[in-house]
């Protein structure tokens, strides 16, 4: 046998080990979970760090410096240098898009995605070819985050190890998690916040036996980042302190603020989807190169939307933006990210929240501070909360932002003004345009994940998937004493009343025969005469949610079912603890409890 071979044949032993040991004694599994936890999380720590200096590597090639003085050096650089960097970078990576199945790099969204539907399986070569897309990307100026990014890399990375090991699906979910942990910890230096993005956002539930690989994995990566990183936050900032309590109502107005832009940031970035589907007549390829010409004129004058942004948040932190500059950064950005996103480039949302969270705060620190000088903080301390309050309605990540910017800050006074801007600003969004911009991405494309697996499954599956044909009709033709006995012979519900062409006309149960009525009555009277009117129905093709919101407004424990066509022939019923059965089932399996 050939060298590869017996390298193949090692790996499908190692892995059916490993199988055993998951599918047999609980005690070898948790340990052997935990085991995977840690070695996932050094390797996603190492993936974070790589992803870093690749950006790092790529920008030194176009501009010749590094992301942390960025903004500056590109300020000094020819209109023609950024222009050409922009748009080379485009044309680049419109050619790594040729190996990609969509066409597109992937991010926090396909994830969300694989975890929720695909119990973490995703694709290596396509996670490693995307990831590369990305460093070339924000390399050549892109304005986007890397974050998201760094998670789908962690996600592929720890997909590929469960698969190696050919790990039960929730096992594999798990890990995907844990990959993500890692990656948002080393990323931020905050393991609080990898482990609460992981759950809150990825997996989607906070069950126990979920919690601690993650919480290891994270651990894993922050310490993996700091060895190499040193311990230092994401971004520079300087002391700061709330002057007054009083102020704490203008931090609620900041959330009002931040839940309005939010809204308006997620809408554009949407609008930019939809224009960049006008244009699909294009050679997807073509599409970075026309917006790397978009991004280059508006980098020209505002070198800060450049990248990953991460020089002109840390000014907007320590106060060296004026009031102007804030607010035509705010916009600026918005439309650099939306045509970074639009035109296929590689990058995430999380660094472009903080950033524009981080100047609109200012800008409404400064307000605040003209209006009432001897009340107002800093314009540092609104920049940090509006961060938080940004990111918490964009991300739909309310609790992982209040944690990222605690532990950014490590000033409690500070985090509690952050966790009253969050809420306010997290409720309104989600009042107003009802899902974070991942779960719109993932609704793009018909896929309904706002509230897990099971809400999936009750949007996506239809009535005629999960309906009984075992149902009893009625002629209205036929006698009571008939139908009491159809209706005694079920075990109660009701018969379906049809006319004689098979049409449903009403229904009848038990309680609609009158209690009084002798036998010589009931097979005398016709069923007709006492059906009630028809009950609420659903067709073949209507969606579960619909059927259970029926189910629930009748009061109902079972509904008719239509056929698709205008006929409105009975083909069946669907059951309320059908329904049921099937939802819960879904909640167990998204919480892994399917392979305990």
């Amino acid at each position: 046998m050939s060298p590869g071979g017996l390298n193949a044949l090692k790996r499908l032993r190692l892995g059916r080990r490993v199988k055993i040991l998951f599918y047999g004694s609980g005690r070898h599994k948790h340990w052997l979970l935990m085991l995977l936890a840690t070695f996932i999380g050094i390797i996603c720590g190492y993936g974070a760090i790589g992803f870093y200096k690749g950006i790092g590597y790529v920008l030194s090639l176009f501009y010749g410096t590094t992301e942390e003085v960025l903004a500056s050096h590109a300020a000094s650089l020819p209109w023609y240098h950024i222009l050409i960097a922009t748009t080379l970078g485009g044309f680049l990576v419109g050619q790594l898009l040729r190996l990609l199945p969509e066409n597109r790099p992937y991010s926090v969204a396909d994830a969300i995605e694989c975890a929720a539907l695909r119990s973490g399986n995703m694709d290596v070569k396509s996670g490693v070819v995307s990831a590369f897309a990305t460093v070339l990307s924000l390399g050549a100026g892109a304005s986007a985050g890397r974050e998201g990014p760094v998670v789908h890399l962690g996600a592929t990375i720890s997909s590929f190890i469960s698969r190696t090991f050919k790990l039960p699906p929730k096992s594999g979910q798990i890990l995907l998690g844990c990959g993500v942990a890692s990656a948002v910890a080393a990323s931020f230096n905050a393991p609080l916040a990898g482990v609460f993005f992981a759950l809150e956002i990825v997996i989607g539930h906070y069950a126990l036996h979920t919690f601690t690989p993650i919480v290891i994995a994270a651990i894993a990566g922050t310490l993996i980042s700091r060895v190499h990183l040193g311990e230092y936050p994401a971004f520079a900032f300087v002391d700061v302190h709330i002057v007054s309590a009083w102020e704490f109502p203008a931090f609620f107005i900041l959330g009002v603020v931040a839940a309005i832009f939010a809204v308006i940031f997620m809408m554009t970035m949407d609008w930019g989807n939809k224009v960049r589907e006008r244009i699909n007549h294009l050679p997807y390829w073509l599409h970075p190169v026309i917006g790397g010409i978009l991004l280059g004129i508006i980098g020209i004058f505002f070198p800060e939307v450049l990248s990953v942004g991460y020089e002109a948040t840390s000014k907007a932190l320590i106060g060296d933006y004026g009031l102007l500059l804030l607010l035509l950064l705010v916009v600026f950005k918005t439309l650099a990210t939306t045509i970074t996103l639009a035109s296929r480039f590689g990058g995430g949302i999380f660094s472009p929240s903080l950033f524009l969270g981080a100047m609109l705060g200012s800008a409404f620190g400064i307000i605040i501070g003209q209006i009432s000088p001897e009340y107002a903080s800093s314009p540092a301390v609104y920049a940090i909360i509006g961060m938080g309050a940004v990111a918490s309605a964009t991300l739909g990540a309310p609790i992982s932002t209040m944690l990222i910017i605690f532990e950014i800050t490590g000033d409690y006074n500070v985090t509690l003004a952050v966790m009253i801007a969050s809420a306010v600003s997290s409720l309104l969004s989600t009042v107003f345009y009802k899902q974070s911009y991942f779960h719109l991405q993932l609704a793009n494309r018909g896929v309904y994940l706002e509230g897990g697996k099971a809400t999936y499954l009750l949007k996506t599956a239809r009535v005629s998937d999960h309906m009984s044909r075992d149902f009893f009709t009625v002629s209205e033709s036929e006698t009571v004493k008939r139908a009491s006995d159809l209706l005694m012979a079920q075990g109660g519900g009701y018969l379906i009343v049809t006319n004689d062409v098979g049409v449903m006309t009403g229904s009848i149960c038990l309680t609609d025969i009158p209690h009084n009525m002798t036998d010589e009555e009931a097979a005398e009277q016709t069923a007709g005469r006492i059906s009630r009117s028809p009950p609420m129905t659903v067709r073949t093709t209507d969606p579960l949610q619909y059927a259970l919101s029926r189910l629930e407004n009748s009061g109902e424990e079972m509904l008719p079912v239509l056929s698709s066509d205008d006929t409105a022939a009975v083909v069946g019923v669907i059951k309320l603890r059908n329904v049921m059965k099937e939802y819960n089932r879904a909640l167990l399996e998204a919480q892994g409890r399917d392979d305990e």
